[in-house]
């Protein structure tokens, strides 16, 4: 079980912001950035959105996942890319881990991550995104880098 202290308040509310001003029903947002409109409702609610999701709300948006989590005041990055590259999480987790003198065993044993997953992202594999976030958090590292979108 993974710690599910974090706050990511920040997430429903800078979407709720955001998704008001665009003037489009839920249904035609979720049309425009292809999502089940069901799950649009869900993300304005509160609930946390699968990776590729938010990717795709932040890519409509133009903004940074960061922002939209409220690990950054910046709206944006100015070399900000679409989309995902998973293959950069594994490195750039590792980099956090030796900048704060910490080791994935450690993480595991204060429930940050599973002690068995980080094989699985050697090879390209990602965590779910509420673990990207608590890795965010706890590490003081940005998702769009570990994501590839900086």
């Amino acid at each position: 079980m993974i710690k599910q202290t974090i706050s990511i308040k920040n997430f429903p509310d800078n979407f709720t912001d955001l998704f008001l001003n665009t003037n489009l029903t839920k249904h035609q947002f979720a049309k425009e950035v292809d999502i089940d409109h069901f799950q649009i409702t869900c993300y304005l609610q509160g609930t946390i959105p699968i990776t590729k999701s938010v990717v795709k709300i932040c890519d409509y948006f133009n903004c940074s996942i960061d922002y939209m989590l409220g690990l950054s005041d910046n709206f944006s990055y100015p070399n900000i890319q679409k989309g995902f590259k998973k293959e950069c999480f594994f490195p750039e987790y590792q980099r956090l881990l030796k900048a704060n003198n910490k080791t994935h065993y450690l993480l595991s044993k204060e429930k940050i991550v599973t002690a068995t997953k980080q094989s699985l992202w050697k090879k390209g594999g990602l965590p779910k995104f509420e673990v990207i976030i608590a890795i965010a958090y706890e590490l003081g590292g940005s998702i769009d880098k570990m994501l590839g979108r900086i």
